[in-house]
């Protein structure tokens, strides 16, 4: 069985010869994918079988099989339901055993493992235990990443499946997508941040290159020859960097009829930029808490692979008074409209969207004969006299049913919220963040650890107490003494292990406490104990927010804003090739700098919205190419936030990605880790 194009090739969104005459339309990659899986995968199939199925005595139908890390690929672009219209009679796991379909063809959609490779080729291996092969004489393969050549000699060896074999596919999805225009590896084994940050990142190790690989299929399903930048100082990016181009220049020029957007038959798009990140570039906006729909339920509530637990308002049972609650899952993700739109809300503006849309169907002419009561008391409904809105008015079952479920988890975040008492903490993080207090004062540093102290001695939670610690390490760049660390390790009253976790900051280049550098850099020892807090990331771009307890922006909106609009600095983030000249014209461009960033104005309420001049309603000029950030080591939901914004602020396609999407629980997690 020789590896030739026609019987073993990569699956692409079109080919450059048909392009020349129609300019090729930029999808979002969630929708990008779903087009690959279903047009490259399962109409290419359907079609074979259903043309030739009769002649290898099969009816029509294909068994898909498949191994975890396929089924969550398929699950988060596809969806099952949609597989039945292409010939598909059932979803079978590759690890387990199976009851045979002799008359129907066999679709292996799979990771190119070992373990799934043999799984596959022992389907096909005759022994005593099997009266004969588990499907019909049609076998398609398709492989999520490239194929190595290792492991296409062992599918060679097996003959019963060799001479099955129809179409033999690297399809290039070894990703999941977690919304529209956002992706991840979910790398979540417990080494990872071992072999990222306490090994020699000059040269690829194998979780390095297991990452370059995925990002090529990434780019190939995107039909992008990205330019590659990263952070000059960033020895494991510069390595991950080269090593990417190098498997990107392969894959280019082993693929004849692959295409990419700026190449000579689609010149209606310039090529992207991919732009690599690493944890250790900001320490901090996986630490802060935010106030966002999508940032609390992930930081407050029980969510996993988006499926959350809410407690849900019923009604009392037959003869008992009052009412009572039942647990109930929802999954939030794009499928679900109102999640869309309102994950990037703050949580007021959310509970107050949620009750003006709940509030004006109780209102309209249907719902009057539920509105009487609360109307006339003149008093906004309860989040229980609203979950009875639901079965009052069927004809708006469905919206009121979503609308329903979205108060009851936003006022479980609330509920959080209080119970936490996050309001007097948040802003002292978001002192420690900006370097100025709402009221636009700049304190000293031994002032805000007064305040660290009094936290510490009302917070029950020592994880919350690690945290806030953390907070005021990294925003700060180290305390001032390690006297000052000792007093505030020795008030935290950390477990040995949450002490560790303090202590690793330093593997993710945080001091502790400040450098001799530091402390002499214009400054006398003397003067150390007038320290002035510091924002993180002095001049940083402020952020739009109109609540104070959302003052700080998390690093990665400035990055974003001055790639879309040409400007990031090329001796900050050289490329690994030369770039164009319209880049390379800005190399000495400034950065949009801003002195503060929080808003001009204050406000009287912690909760409450900042006054803002700013005109919101004018987008800005578009730099035109796709930018795709990746992030080494895990991407909170704030970035993820920040990204979609800027897109929408400025009309650039940004696809934003990581080794996996992460909570502030998670990035905790992984510091212990770090040994």
């Amino acid at each position: 069985m020789a590896r030739k194009a026609s019987r073993f090739s990569s699956a692409s969104s079109g080919d450059s010869s048909s392009a020349a005459n129609t300019p090729a339309p930029k999808l979002p990659l969630r929708e990008t994918v779903k087009q690959s899986i279903l047009v490259n995968v399962f109409q290419a199939s359907e079609k074979y079988v259903l043309e030739n199925g009769s002649k290898f005595n099969t009816q029509g139908w294909m068994v898909l099989v498949v191994d975890p890390e396929s089924l969550r690929v398929i699950s988060s672009s596809v969806g099952m339901y949609n597989l039945m219209e292409h010939h598909v009679s059932i979803v079978e796991d590759l690890m387990k055993s199976r009851a045979p379909f002799r008359n129907q063809a066999a679709l292996y959609f799979i990771e190119p493992t070992k373990e799934s490779i043999f799984k596959l080729v022992e389907d096909w291996t005759p022994s005593k235990e099997k009266k004969g092969p588990l499907y019909g004489d049609i076998v398609f393969l398709y492989f999520l990443g490239p194929l190595s050549e290792e492991l296409f000699a062992v599918i060679k060896e097996c003959k019963e499946l060799v001479k099955r074999i129809k179409i033999l596919k690297e399809v290039n999805l070894d990703f999941l997508t977690k919304e529209a225009d956002a992706f991840h590896f979910d790398m979540k084994e417990n080494s990872l941040f071992k072999k990222l940050y306490l090994t020699d990142p000059s040269s690829p190790s194998k979780v390095m290159n297991k990452i370059v690989t995925k990002l090529v299929t990434v780019c190939a399903t995107l039909n992008e020859y990205p330019h590659v930048r990263f952070p000059a100082e960033n020895k494991l990016c510069k390595t991950l960097a080269f090593a990417f181009q190098d498997k990107m220049n392969d894959f280019v020029g082993s693929n004849d009829s692959w295409w990419y957007h700026g190449d000579a038959f689609h010149q209606n798009e310039e090529r992207s930029t991919l732009i690599l990140l690493d944890r250790r570039g900001d320490c901090l906006s996986p630490l802060i808490h935010e106030f966002t729909y999508e940032a609390m339920v992930n930081d407050l509530l029980p969510i996993e692979d988006d499926r959350i637990t809410y407690e849900s308002s019923i009604d009392a049972k037959e003869g008992e008074s009052g009412e009572g609650t039942k647990k109930m899952d929802a999954l939030l993700n794009d499928n679900d409209e109102v999640w869309v739109e309102l994950r990037g809300k703050h949580i007021a503006d959310v509970i107050q969207t949620l009750s003006t849309r709940i509030r004006d169907i109780v209102n309209s002419s249907t719902g009057s004969a539920l509105n009487s009561s609360g109307k006339s008391s003149g008093k906004a409904l309860s989040v229980n006299q609203m979950a009875k809105a639901l079965k009052a008015l069927p004809e708006y079952k469905e919206l009121m049913s979503k609308l329903s479920q979205h108060m009851q988890i936003a006022h479980q975040c609330m509920d959080e919220f209080n119970k936490q008492s996050l309001l007097e903490l948040s802003e002292l993080e978001q002192t420690f963040a900006t370097g100025e207090t709402d009221e636009g004062r700049t304190p000293k540093v031994t002032e805000l650890l007064g305040q660290v102290v009094e936290q510490f001695r009302s917070q029950k939670d020592s994880i919350m107490r690690l945290r806030l610690l953390a907070i005021a390490i990294v925003s700060q760049r180290g305390l001032t003494t390690q006297s000052d660390l000792e007093k505030l390790l020795s008030e935290a009253h950390l477990n040995s292990k949450e002490t560790k976790a303090v202590q690793n900051l330093e593997k993710m280049g945080c001091p502790l406490v400040m450098s001799d550098e530091a402390k002499n850099n214009g400054k006398l020892m003397s003067k150390l104990r007038d320290r002035r807090a510091t924002p993180f990331g002095a001049g940083a771009i402020e952020s739009d927010s109109e609540y104070s307890s959302s003052r700080y922006a998390c690093l990665i909106k400035q990055i974003l804003v001055d790639a879309t609009a040409g400007t990031l600095n090329v001796e900050e983030y050289p490329s690994v090739m030369p770039l164009p000249d319209p880049e390379m014209s800005n190399v000495n461009s400034a950065k949009s700098k801003v002195t503060s960033v929080r808003k001009a104005g204050t406000s009287s309420s912690k909760w409450s919205k900042q006054s803002t001049g700013s005109d919101k309603s004018g987008k800005k000029k578009s730099h035109g190419a796709r930018q795709i950030v990746f992030t080494i080591g895990g991407m909170c939901y704030s970035e993820l936030r920040t990204a979609r914004e800027v897109a929408a602020s400025t009309g650039t396609d940004i696809v934003v990605g990581s080794t996996r999407f992460i909570k502030p629980s998670d990035f905790l997690a992984d510091l212990l880790r770090l040994g």
